[in-house]
C-alpha cells in the first residue's frame, strides 16, 4: 500500500506546480528540470520509510504543468482541487480524488522557497471499499539538474 501514499504526493506536486504557474507574478515559479523529492512521515500512525524519488519537469510542464506531472494517469484523470490558496510563496490546497473503490482526500501546505526548491506537508485520508488509511507526510524536493534526453 507504501504506492498509495507515494501517488498522494505526486497529485500534491502536480497541484503545486499548477498552482505556480496560475500566479506567475513576482512569486517563485518552479524551474523545469530533473527533480528529487523526499517523502517522510508517517502511515496509519507509525512512522514510514523515507521515499526518494526522481521525475523530469518539462519547459512544457512548466508553462502548463497540469497535464503530465501526476505520474499516475488514472489519478490525473480523477483528481479535482476543491480549495487553494496563495499567499505570496506559501500554498494551502485541498484535493479530492477517486477512482472505482477508492477515495483520497489530500489537504496539504506547500512553501515555494526558490525555482529550485519547495517543501511541504500532506495529510491524506484514503478509503479503500470499507478501509481507511491514513497518511501525514513531509515533503521535500530541489532541482538537481537537467533532464537526460531519451535515447
Amino acid at each position: 500500500m507504501s504506492s498509495i501514499p507515494r501517488l498522494t504526493a505526486h497529485v500534491v506536486f502536480a497541484a503545486t506546480c499548477l498552482l505556480a504557474a496560475a500566479h506567475a507574478r513576482a512569486e517563485v515559479a518552479l524551474q523545469p528540470g530533473l527533480w528529487q523529492e523526499t517523502e517522510t512521515g508517517s502511515e496509519n500512525g507509525r512512522p514510514a520509510k523515507s521515499e526518494t524519488s526522481t521525475r523530469c519537469m518539462t519547459a512544457e510542464e512548466a508553462k502548463q504543468p497540469g497535464k503530465a506531472v501526476v505520474f499516475d494517469a488514472v489519478l490525473r484523470k480523477h483528481c479535482k482541487a476543491l480549495d487553494y490558496k496563495r499567499s505570496g510563496d506559501n500554498l494551502t490546497l485541498r484535493l479530492q480524488c477517486g477512482t472505482q473503490g477508492l477515495n483520497v482526500n489530500i489537504g496539504a501546505n506547500f512553501t515555494l522557497h526558490t525555482p529550485q526548491h519547495y517543501s511541504g506537508f500532506i495529510k491524506a485520508s484514503l478509503k479503500i471499499g470499507t478501509m481507511t488509511l491514513s497518511a501525514d507526510k513531509k515533503i521535500d524536493a530541489k532541482r538537481i539538474g537537467e533532464c537526460k534526453e531519451k535515447e
